[in-house]
């Protein structure tokens, strides 16, 4: 098994996922006020405005998993776990909640693995973010018929 990386320092990583959740919070309300106020929306803009709410919906999925996660985090430095034991302490905690499907005795993952995935987890949440920004912006500026 991997060594356990700086706890407090993937705590404060993930809880930076909060940003990109109310940034896209914020746009699906402009997207819905755009539909509302706007009659004329062209098909293509109103069509990318619900792309832009679907790609919020699925920001907002990453935005759980990550808050999850940190939760997780917060819970071993509050019980002051390290390497295998904070390890043994998440995948008991998943399993009692029934996010975990193997077996409660199934080998642990390392370190190194958790974390990769907790990382790709904020940085889809981030990558979907920017994708409705960018579709509200693109809905936003297209010319209106």
């Amino acid at each position: 098994m991997s060594q356990a990386p700086d706890l407090p320092m993937m705590h404060l990583l993930l809880r930076q996922g909060r940003w990109p959740a109310v940034l896209s919070l914020g746009l699906m309300l402009v997207g819905l006020l755009l539909l509302g106020i706007e009659p004329g929306l062209a098909m293509i803009a109103a069509g990318l405005v619900l792309l832009s709410a679907a790609l919020g919906l699925v920001q907002a999925y990453f935005a759980v998993r990550v808050q999850l996660d940190a939760s997780l985090l917060q819970l071993l430095l509050q019980e002051g776990l390290q390497g295998e034991a904070a390890a043994h302490r998440i995948d008991q905690a998943l399993h009692v909640a029934g996010l975990r499907r193997l077996p409660a005795d199934a080998p642990l993952r390392g370190w190194d693995a958790r974390w990769a995935g907790m990382r790709g987890l904020l940085l889809r949440q981030y990558l979907f973010s920017a994708l409705q920004f960018v579709a509200v912006l693109l809905a936003v500026l297209w010319p209106q018929t």
